[in-house]
């Protein structure tokens, strides 16, 4: 009979994403302010760096997947190690992405884009190996779906930096509203100190019950790509979950040039960040109720169409600069809409890793989340062309921090650009959530096969 997780359990996987988004955050909304008013690098040239990082993406997550596939368990189990071997020197890296040693352009670009990619690499080693975890703590959906939630938690709390840096990092210029680079370094040594710590927590913490005896089949990248390829519902959540990623980072890196230059307030993008995660907090409570009602698929339609109804009045109405509440008010219900997807897009994962193993009869959780994080880093790649939207619509870097104004119509294709890219991707989402298969019949149907299949396989708990 296979034991319940204990709270420490549930604690120590909360902790692994708080640990990790604690530098993504930064480096998903900060880096790119950072390499334009900080270090002078144009636009084109950072989201070159940041999309050849996801390309790099493209060998390397597949390759850790099948890696970590492959690894047989050691004494402290088969993927709990990597949050050491990955997580510590993430940390580090961390912090030299955002240390300047030189004030030649050329050789900060460099710098920036070895220690982006390395950055990239090492989160892979840390990531794969993490959301494969779920797999061999519980066999059982609820608690699936739990640790889905606390994932989502941890990677919330683990914005907190994103509501801190707008008062505290972005506070020099002549009007007090652009970004000091002494103040971002010291609260990028403190970030990596705290991830170390609790990198070293969770790891005390979680704890690997289930062992799945291995069938002495190897696994075949052919073979493995040719299953997902005909399998609509791991392709239609991999691009959602692509979609997802890309519009909330996108938006993360568009906003904060919108708040400095269009409202002229640095400091309300911390009000935005609250109401953007303030739907999530009060969702949580209800959600494995609302799964057991509705279905998962259901609930994410529902949502989903709110978000684009919301983000679409966002763009038409062209909000005024005096006017920042209206914008903060419609973002509830953007992120209200989004809420349930974010906080169960790990479970919905693991839900299209059992569909694999439901028609395939073979379970290969690390090549197939591996696939699925790459995905993601997809939307990272496309949240990339940010920067360059930022310099079509005209943004001078030569202008942040000296108080002269980007002129109207700079600020107007800036706003434009901020809101009907949300819009398009919105849209493309709720079409795929609509075309997703497993609904909640299915999906039930789907576990209850899955569980008689696991009966009669000599599976482990401990």
């Amino acid at each position: 009979m296979e034991k319940k997780l204990a709270f420490k359990n549930y604690v120590g996987y909360t902790l692994v994403d708080f640990a990790n988004n604690l530098a993504f955050c930064v480096m998903s909304a900060y880096l790119t302010i950072y390499c334009t008013d900080i270090l002078g690098m144009s636009g084109a040239v950072i989201s070159a760096i940041l999309i050849a990082a996801r390309i790099w993406d493209a060998v390397n997550d597949p390759m850790m997947g099948f890696l970590a596939q492959r690894r047989r368990p050691g004494k402290t189990g088969k993927y709990k190690p990597f949050i050491l071997w990955g997580g510590l020197p993430l940390a580090v890296v961390s912090v030299l992405v955002f240390t300047r040693i030189s004030d030649s352009v050329l050789f900060n670009t460099v710098w920036v884009a070895v220690f982006y990619i390395a950055y990239g690499m090492l989160y892979t080693v840390l990531l794969v190996p993490y959301g494969s975890l779920a797999s061999v703590m519980t066999t059982k959906e609820n608690e699936r779906s739990l640790l889905s939630v606390c994932r989502s938690i941890g990677a919330g709390i683990g914005n907190l930096p994103t509501f801190i840096f707008p008062i505290v990092v972005m506070s020099a210029g002549a009007d007090g509203n652009q970004m000091d680079e002494t103040r971002l370094f010291w609260a990028m040594v403190v970030i990596a100190a705290c991830m170390c710590l609790i990198y070293l927590g969770s790891y005390r913490c979680i704890e690997e019950r289930v062992l799945v005896e291995p069938d002495g089949r190897k696994t075949s990248v052919r073979e493995v790509l040719r299953h997902i390829f005909k399998d609509r519902a791991f392709i239609v959540m991999s691009v959602l979950g692509c979609l997802l990623m890309a519009v909330q980072m996108y938006s993360n890196t568009v906003n904060l040039y919108l708040f400095k230059d269009y409202f002229q307030k640095s400091s309300m993008n911390t009000v935005y960040v609250i109401v953007s995660y303030a739907p999530m907090v009060l969702m949580m409570p209800f959600v494995n109720k609302l799964i057991k009602r509705f279905g998962k698929k259901e609930i994410c339609v529902a949502g989903l169409a709110v978000s684009t109804v919301a983000s679409f009045l966002t763009y038409i109405l062209k909000i005024g600069m005096d006017n920042v509440w209206l914008f903060i008010g419609l973002a509830v219900f953007v992120n209200l809409g989004i809420g349930f997807l974010t906080l169960e897009v790990w479970a919905m994962a693991a839900d299209i890793i059992d569909h694999q193993e439901w028609v395939t009869g073979r379970r290969e959780e690390a090549s197939n989340y591996a696939i699925f994080t790459f995905m993601r880093k997809v939307g990272q790649a496309l949240a990339a062309l940010a920067p360059w939207f930022v310099s079509l619509a005209g943004y001078d870097s030569t202008k942040a921090g000296s108080g002269v104004s980007q002129g109207e119509a700079v600020l107007s294709g800036m706003y434009d650009i901020a809101t009907l890219v949300p819009v398009v991707l919105f849209a493309v989402m709720l079409v795929l959530a609509i075309l997703y298969p497993l609904n909640k019949k299915t999906t039930e149907a789907m576990h209850k096969d899955l569980a008689k299949l696991h009966e009669t396989q000599q599976i482990e708990t401990v």
